[in-house]
Parts: C-alpha cells; structure tokens; sequence
C-alpha cells in the first residue's frame, strides 16, 4: 500500500525540498521511465515514458526561497474593526414614495346590500395586496 505518488525532489542549499505538486506514477505491472528535465529559463517538467505529465516553474512548485510575504506576528485588529465584507451606504436616503401600506381597500368591493350597521357593526371593505407597496425599506449595501 504505497502513495502512488511520484517523488520529485530537488537539494537546494544542503536540504532535500519536496515538489507541491501530486503527480501520479502509473499504476500497472509495468517498468516505465520517470525523466525529470530542468530548463535554464528555471522551469521543468516531469516525463512517464517521454510522455510529458508535469511542467511548472521551479519558484512555484518548490519551496526553494523564503516567502516574500510572512505574517507579522505583531499585527492585531483594531478593536473597532467591522468583519462584514458589506455595509449600509450611510449616504443612502429612502425615497419619499416609499411608504404605502402593504393591503389596501378593495376600491371595487361594495357594501352588501343586507348589511345592518347596527347588527354587523360598521362595513369595512376587504383588504387586497397594494400594488404600489415596495417593502421594507434598507440602504443599498456598499464594500466595507
């Protein structure tokens, strides 16, 4: 039970320095050939019986220099620091037609003819979904 995974490793500067890529070896019952071509322009690539499987840049794929960003281990949020990736636009302002209710009368119903105020109380018209109702107001979301 191994990895089925080909080894490509390079020495830089007395260390022994693995490739980040997953390049798979074939996996039968045959010998093959495993060729590993390093070009000047500092580029390679991985061949399985002259078949090429793998190509990169040498700074990519190895871990050969030193990062050219490293974390400050020094570095802190700011106490007042907002982690939404959106916020309100505080220069947002509702438009004035905004406010209509969300059911209005029904303008074409009519109080029913055997309809008694003093038995049924006072006729009300049913409601209906205002056409002109828009929702609840928010202020469009802008990056924080």
């Amino acid at each position: 039970p191994g990895t089925k995974k080909v080894h490509v490793i390079l020495n830089y500067k007395e260390k022994n320095v693995l490739i980040n890529k997953d390049i798979r070896c074939k996996d039968d019952v045959y010998t093959h050939v495993y060729t590993l071509i390093i070009k000047p322009d500092n580029t390679y690539e991985v061949q399985i019986d002259g078949e090429k499987i793998e190509h990169g840049d040498l700074e990519a794929d190895w871990d050969l220099l030193a990062p050219k960003k490293i974390k400050d281990p020094n570095a802190k949020k700011p106490e007042d620091w907002d982690e939404q990736a959106t916020i309100p636009d505080p220069d947002d302002k509702k438009p004035e037609d905004w406010d209509k209710p969300e059911h209005i009368s029904d303008p074409e119903a009519t109080k029913p003819e055997d309809w008694d105020d003093e038995m049924d109380g006072e006729w009300e018209p049913p409601q209906i979904d205002n056409p002109d109702y828009k929702g609840e107001w928010a202020p469009k979301q802008i990056d924080n």
